[in-house]
């Protein structure tokens, strides 16, 4: 079952009174209390405690239908519970302080100044972030809403101002409007002073994940018009740890190095921001934001909710699910996508899975069911992704077959019992025992030994559990009948019950 606000589970009973009133709870899936249930009509909604999709984006819960706690008859039903998102999610920015040093006073309308850059972990609208200047631009700067771009919108002029501090929101779009705050230092250089320039505001690189280490990643350069002393290029200190410890640079030459393990599914983009010194205070800052690429190096993962075994009634029509997996991928495009199959166990291939989404398999009967030839299925299901090469993980999942009543008893004598006995025999003396077979199981399988038609007089009495036939304490007379041509019927416990008579 699935519902996204409350759903309502209903059981009924054949019984009466007392013994008929259903209740209901929930046995399994709810030790945190996320869900209550009305132990009455079976309405199951939210419990006092908030739902976190971040954190887990599905419950299964075992619901219980009873009579009473010391009754035996009870039911129970899976509920699945898919948490929707909610814009529950502050942006944060990759740094809560964004410098660039050395920006020229003399830099024209539409310069780039800085790129800043913050993420919501929700999803949609609620993960989409738009940037704005909250204070301290004093009109001279403003920012790209969708890209996180500083740029000028005005003449700067180093004697007026020389340092600017703004403070930048990052807003996500939709209710109730999360906010994320940061801070961007921009100082301006006096062109008095030949200040140390980057060839670029800022660059660019992508990387695929796992490269080698020692990898150049690019090179970036500086300026100084005046030339008296050795440009050094160095990580501004406001860099992110994660990345200071995944990147390096040359001193000298300013190019940039992998020295650490490069994993996307930790962190897909990295902004570093390096500063040029030539010694005094004509420095300068650019921005250098790499990319990281995907490579299939995750195989499909099996949730904790996907089916391990299930039972099914052997009359299940071709066409019914019966099971459902579930598997996700954390590699991203192609490399995220799933697929399931079926590579072991589906013998004549009863089943058959369909993919879903790329994330559910959902098996459906493909063939008749017989418990007769075969009563259990060990399948083995493979989920595979869309890499080259694909990287697949497998799981176990026993389907039982479950008995019907579909077989008849089966009487040993097919052609029927012809027996002799003396006449004024005792009573209880044994006259034959008839013998039956029933393949399916259980109940089913419980046989019952009537006597049916030819014994009006009652001469006879049969076991109806062992099937032995005996005579009354009225011994029989040939005189009065000298033969008897007695029909018997075998009867299993099913339901309905199936028989078989015989002579």
């Amino acid at each position: 079952m699935f519902f996204s606000l409350c759903v309502q589970v209903q059981a009924t009973d054949a019984d009466h009174g007392e013994n008929g009133r259903v209740l209901y709870r929930i046995l399994n899936g709810n030790s945190n209390g996320w869900f209550s249930i009305n132990n009455q009509t079976g309405l199951i909604t939210r419990g006092r405690r908030g739902l976190d999709r971040e954190t887990s984006s599905s419950h299964v819960l075992e619901v219980e239908a009873f009579n009473s706690d010391e009754g035996s008859m009870r039911s129970s039903v899976r509920v699945i519970v898919y948490v929707d998102d909610a814009n529950d999610e502050v942006p944060v920015f990759t740094q809560q302080q964004y410098n660039r040093l050395g920006l020229k006073e003399t830099a024209g309308v539409g310069t780039s100044v800085i790129v800043v850059r913050a993420t919501d972990p929700d999803t949609g609208d609620g993960g989409a972030v738009s940037y704005s200047i909250v204070s301290g631009a004093d009109r001279k700067f403003q920012v790209d809403s969708s890209t996180g771009l500083v740029t000028t919108v005005e003449s700067l002029d180093y004697e007026t101002k020389t340092t600017y501090t703004m403070n930048i929101s990052a807003t996500d779009q939709a209710p109730p409007f999360h906010k994320g705050f940061c801070t961007v230092h921009v100082t301006l250089l006096n062109e008095l002073d030949e200040a140390v320039a980057f060839f670029s505001a800022g660059y660019e690189a992508s990387l695929r994940e796992n490269i080698a280490t020692g990898t150049e990643v690019v090179q970036v350069q500086a300026q100084s018009a005046d030339n008296l002393n050795q440009l050094t290029y160095r990580f501004d200190p406001d860099t992110s740890p994660v990345a200071l410890a995944l990147f390096r640079i040359d001193s000298v030459t300013g190019r940039i190095t992998v020295t650490g393990l490069l994993d996307r599914e930790k962190g897909d983009t990295y902004t570093l921001t390096v500063v040029a010194d030539d010694g005094g205070p004509k420095k300068d800052s650019t921005v250098v934001s790499i990319t990281i690429l995907d490579e299939n190096d995750n195989s499909p993962e099996f949730d904790i909710t996907s089916d391990t075994s299930v039972d099914v009634l052997e009359d299940t029509p071709m066409g019914r699910k019966v099971a459902v997996v579930l598997a996700r991928d954390r590699d991203a495009g192609l490399n995220g996508l799933v697929n399931f199959t079926l590579v072991a166990g589906n013998m004549q291939d009863v089943f058959k899975i369909k993919t879903v989404n790329h994330t559910y398999g959902e098996v459906f009967v493909n063939a008749l069911l017989d418990r007769e030839s075969v009563d259990r299925y060990l399948l083995k299901v493979r989920a595979t992704d869309n890499g080259s090469p694909p990287r697949y993980t497998d799981h176990s999942l026993t389907i039982n077959i479950l008995d019907v009543n579909d077989n008849a008893p089966v009487i040993q004598s097919q052609t029927g019992y012809n027996v002799s006995i003396s006449e004024n025999v005792g009573g209880g003396t044994s006259v034959l025992r008839v013998i039956a077979t029933d393949r399916d199981i259980g109940p089913n399988a419980m046989l019952f030994y009537y006597i049916t038609s030819g014994n009006q007089d009652l001469t006879f009495r049969m076991d109806r559990v062992t099937g032995e036939m005996v005579t009354r304490p009225a011994p029989p007379d040939r005189e009065r009948q000298e033969d008897y041509h007695l029909t018997v019927t075998v009867e299993d416990d099913g339901n309905p019950p199936l028989s078989v008579g015989n002579h």
